[in-house]
């Protein structure tokens, strides 16, 4: 993902001015102190393996609720900040924005998700799901100025889930079109949101590639395993990714004593250990912010671990409740 030869140049650079003084030794000192960042980042920010190979970014830089120009600087933030993961979607209506940001970057130094809006939903008709989903992928690798991307979700099972036959249909013939663009090559992964276990279930009938991610609400107050969501998916060999890190009401999450305490001891913001405790359950995260320093601080989350009566006393927090998923429960 890292573009490696920015290291080397540096490398070489430094090399080159060592050997002309020590006029040239200053002149690099930036150059050096930029090395040791980026080394820092590349070390400090892991991966996962999706089902296919594919490498993925542990935490991801969100644009939900953004405009164009605001996703457009938040992800350049991301970037300075050490992000290589980028969260958008069709219809969060600002992927021109996000994708003025990826302009004149190397494509294999970022990692970009989108989604096409769940059938019935976003212009995405019920009746014609595939075709149109279809369609909304060319559309969102045009706003994007993107030849492919690197994660294709669903952003959402259709209204009533998917015990409705008829939305089961659907699904299928939508989850059909995201397995077309990853022959295609349009993507090089594809998976889910929102999705509950009886949506694999209708899903499991007619796929011939396993969803790599399923995309759900998780935080802190939900468990470690909400609805036994997240050892479903892991037996299918599916990745859960958390979006909300936080909650719906994030200050009831990150301003309580036991956050607060735990963050204290390991020199945490109560924010990163709940962004923390996400990873250390083995669940990618997506974050967000319109606040470089804050984007600075979601990463830092990757250096310190929780012990066993830290872990086990967050994942007994039955508060702020939540569910996985608010299109289906089961």
């Amino acid at each position: 993902m890292f573009d490696y030869t920015i290291v080397y140049n540096i490398y070489i650079s430094y090399r080159y001015t060592i050997m002309n003084g020590e006029q040239s030794r200053k002149t690099m000192l930036p150059l050096v102190a930029l090395l040791l960042l980026v080394s820092t980042t590349i070390a400090t920010t892991p991966t996962i393996t999706l089902n296919n190979g594919v490498l993925l970014p542990a935490i991801a830089a969100g644009t939900w609720q953004y405009k164009p120009e605001i996703a457009e600087q938040s992800v350049n933030d991301a970037f300075e900040a050490g992000f290589t993961h980028i969260d958008t979607a069709h219809d969060y209506d600002n992927q021109e924005g996000v994708g003025k940001a990826l302009q004149g970057r190397k494509r294999d130094s970022f990692f970009l998700t989108t989604k096409v809006p769940g059938c019935g939903l976003q212009g995405i008709s019920k009746a014609n799901c595939a075709q149109d989903s279809s369609a909304a992928i060319d559309a969102n690798l045009k706003q994007l100025g993107l030849d492919y991307v690197d994660l294709l979700l669903i952003h959402f099972p259709p209204l009533l889930g998917c015990k409705v036959e008829s939305n089961c249909k659907a699904i299928q013939s939508q989850y059909a079109a995201l397995e077309a663009a990853l022959t295609a090559k349009k993507t090089r992964a594809i998976g889910v949101s929102n999705f509950c276990i009886s949506c694999f279930e209708c899903l499991n009938k007619t796929m011939k590639v396993t969803p790599a991610i399923n995309q759900v609400k998780y935080h802190v107050g939900m468990g470690s395993d909400p609805g036994g969501l997240k050892s479903y998916c892991s037996e299918q060999g599916i990745h859960m990714q958390a979006y909300s890190p936080l909650g719906d009401n994030a200050s009831a999450l990150i301003e309580g004593p036991l956050l607060e305490k735990i963050g204290t001891a390991h020199n945490k913001s109560s924010v990163q250990v709940a962004l923390s405790w996400i990873w250390q359950n083995e669940v990618p995260v997506v974050t967000k912010s319109t606040k470089l320093q804050h984007l600075k601080d979601d990463i830092d989350i990757f250096d310190f671990k929780f012990s066993a009566d830290e872990l086990n006393e967050l994942n007994s927090q039955t508060q702020p409740s939540g569910s996985p998923s608010f299109m289906c429960k089961s």
